[in-house]
């Protein structure tokens, strides 16, 4: 599911009540989130969490950021602009923040890790030979 930066734009404007359920970002509102969408991903890339993301122009373009990112950019960025409109955060935002970054986080650590070359341990006492293959059974 692709999705573009004014839905982006959006939802985190709903999600703090600043526009209503059938309303879209006015051109002002647009280009101050974006700005904010922009800041927010560098600082994300800067921290060691990439997710493919580079600066957006446009409101119309589509957002890049995968899918399993999608909520945790979308409810941070809420956060982010929070203080501009007066608005505050609700407990069920806060929690879907909490879980949405941490799964981000945990997603992003986990990518980074390197798979371990073991073929260099010996095999292990009474086994001769050849080694077993998991992928083989053999």
């Amino acid at each position: 599911m692709s999705i573009t930066n004014l839905e982006v734009i959006d939802d985190a404007l709903k999600g703090l009540n600043v526009i209503s359920e059938v309303a879209t970002a006015s051109a002002e509102q647009g280009k101050y989130v974006l700005t904010k969408l922009n800041q927010m991903m560098e600082m994300w890339r800067e921290d060691g969490i990439s997710v493919g993301f580079f600066p957006q122009s446009a409101t119309t373009e589509t957002c890049p950021v995968p899918d399993y990112a999608e909520l945790a950019v979308i409810s941070s960025l809420s956060v982010v602009i929070a203080p501009k409109y007066g608005a505050s955060l609700s407990p069920e935002l806060v929690a879907i923040i909490d879980r949405s970054y941490t799964a981000l986080l945990r997603k992003s650590l986990s990518e980074k890790l390197d798979n371990t070359d073991m073929s260099h341990l010996p095999i292990g006492q009474g086994h001769f030979g050849t080694r077993y293959d998991i992928t083989t059974d053999n």
